[in-house]
């Protein structure tokens, strides 16, 4: 006897049929992984081994497991133990037999077994032959189901096939088509979602889909996929037209620069389309890249968000900021250059303000009698002066090009940094300076220079103090004490012995007798100073 074949009753076949009635999902034994135990049919169906068999699959690498009451054909090959010494056999199992012609299952439950009343071994079917007593089968109908714990679904359908198509085929309503572009001439019950666009026929299309969400079909309808209904499905296209919803209906921009060819191609071309409720790129390790010819188009109906932890960066020879945007963003630096230059102009003509004489029939005027608002404004300009770097926003930058930055604004931007580096460990930025050129009509400090700003402030339009510093301070502008004092002031009278030189200092020896060194506390000599001033810095 050939040992590749099995013997059944009295005959050898190479092939024969079984019913699997178990299925090894453990994975226990490694080395026959993907088994399944059998029973084998008749030669007609009807008889059969009474003796459990297990069989691995044939196929190592594209399997089609069973369920429990297919059908599948057995076949004996070697086993693992083969050698030159001797040689063993055992079962292979094939795909399931397509027995209801269905991709979701096709069950038999209980084609193998054999009523109890007919078996050989059954000693009342003897003792009855004996006594002369016929048996008869009462009931043809086996009571095993298929697996229990296979949920069998009415709504999974095959796929209508084309000329020339290879398909494959899951239970549960997933598939991998290639096919191509279909000579018209043929007419199909279900006919290809694609049409012919600009390819010609033969021109290959590869489509996967995974749910195809199909309705109002009777059992074992043809079906095809849908990039609109499926719940997720790939297209690859070699010029077809191939149709789909766009999810967003808001695309002027895309319009505009047209990045929209799908649609004057008529959908058709040579392409590649993901369609699903939510589509996620994860690169885990590198980069994602998306390279276009034409153009990259971005449509939602509710947001587009780009999130980057270190940097967003966006370069072109013109980025518009609104559709077809037609005025220019400032550039901050430069912006910020622009406004003090103008404050210190401002300053300036106010400092020069307060000293304009005009010559009259009797000789100069005196000093315009609203310098002390003057004084008052060019203070109020200082303090707004030192809010310009507070209009420079943190997190979005421009460059006056593409192609990058200029070296005036990585100058610049190296001095934020370092400012910032300098906050952050918490020290004080560097001060403005007085400046010694400030006229005498301007209130100063009682050391005016450019190193030193502090201790008492004095006011040489008034041969007043008007008040002391208990901390350094970036220039005696932002001072409250300067402002109530402003305000305490009814009106500006100078004193008779005043004069507009710019060059004016108050006497040390004044300064002794108004000022105590050693405390810093303003001498009781001095009464046009408040007593109530509590001398802060004014800044922010």
């Amino acid at each position: 006897m050939n040992p590749r074949k099995t013997i059944l009753n009295g005959k050898e076949y190479e092939i024969v049929s079984a019913e699997v009635v178990d299925v090894d999902f453990s994975g226990s034994d490694r080395e026959k992984l993907y088994s399944v135990i059998c029973k084998i049919l008749g030669a007609q169906g009807s008889q059969g081994s009474y003796n459990l068999i297990q069989a691995r699959a044939l196929d190592a690498n594209i399997k089609n497991i069973p369920i429990i009451g297919e059908v599948v054909m057995l076949l004996k090959g070697p086993t693992a133990y083969n050698s030159y010494v001797g040689t063993g056999q055992e079962y292979y199992y094939t795909n399931p037999v397509s027995i209801q012609s269905s991709v979701h299952h096709n069950g038999l439950p209980g084609v193998s077994d054999v009523a109890e009343s007919q078996t050989p071994n059954n000693p009342q079917k003897r003792q009855n032959s004996q006594d002369g007593i016929p048996s008869k089968n009462t009931n043809n109908q086996s009571q095993r189901t298929i697996d229990p714990a296979f949920p069998e679904r009415t709504d999974v359908y095959p796929l209508q096939f084309y000329s020339g198509d290879i398909i494959l085929e899951g239970r549960w309503g997933q598939s991998i088509r290639f096919s191509s572009t279909l000579d018209e001439r043929r007419d199909y019950p279900v006919p290809s979602y694609w049409k012919k666009g600009l390819s010609d026929v033969g021109n290959p299309i590869l489509v996967i889909s995974n749910g195809s969400n199909t309705t109002n079909k009777k059992y074992n309808e043809f079906t095809q996929e849908n990039p609109d209904t499926d719940d997720a499905s790939i297209w690859m296209a070699s010029g077809q037209e191939v149709k789909f919803t766009p999810a967003s209906s808001y695309t002027p921009s895309i319009k505009d620069k047209n990045v929209d060819l799908f649609n004057k191609n008529k959908f058709g071309g040579n392409q590649v389309i993901l369609a699903s409720d939510r589509i996620i790129f994860n690169a885990r390790k590198q980069e994602l890249i998306a390279f276009s010819k034409e153009g990259i188009g971005l449509s939602s109906e509710k947001a587009i968000s780009l999130d980057g932890k270190q940097v967003v960066e966006t370069e072109s020879k013109r980025i518009n900021l609104g559709l077809n945007a037609k005025s220019p963003v400032l550039l901050g630096d430069r912006s910020m250059d622009w406004l003090n230059e103008l404050c210190d102009l401002l300053s300036r003509l106010l400092t020069t303000l307060t000293v304009t004489t005009v010559p009259t029939g009797v000789g100069p005027s005196g000093p315009p009698i609203t310098t002390p608002e003057f004084i008052n404004i060019n203070s109020e300009l200082k303090l707004l002066q030192l809010k310009i770097e507070k209009l420079q926003s943190r997190l979005a930058f421009v460059n006056e090009f593409s192609a990058g930055p200029t070296d005036d604004a990585k100058a610049k931007e190296s001095e934020r940094e370092q400012k910032q580096e300098k906050r952050d460990a918490g020290e004080e930025p560097p001060r403005q300076k007085s400046s010694p050129d400030e006229t005498a009509l301007t209130p100063r400090d009682t050391r005016t220079g450019t190193e030193w700003q502090g201790f008492a402030l004095w006011d040489p339009n008034q041969q007043t103090v008007y008040g002391v510093r208990d901390k350094d301070a970036t220039t005696w502008f932002y001072d409250s004490a300067w402002k109530k004092y402003l305000t305490d002031m009814s009106k500006f009278n100078p004193p008779a012995n005043y004069e507009t030189n710019k060059d004016t200092t108050f006497d040390s020896d004044l300064m002794s007798a108004v000022v105590n060194k050693d405390t810093g506390s303003i001498s009781n000599k001095t009464q046009s100073i408040s007593e109530q001033s509590d001398v802060t810095d004014d800044l922010d």
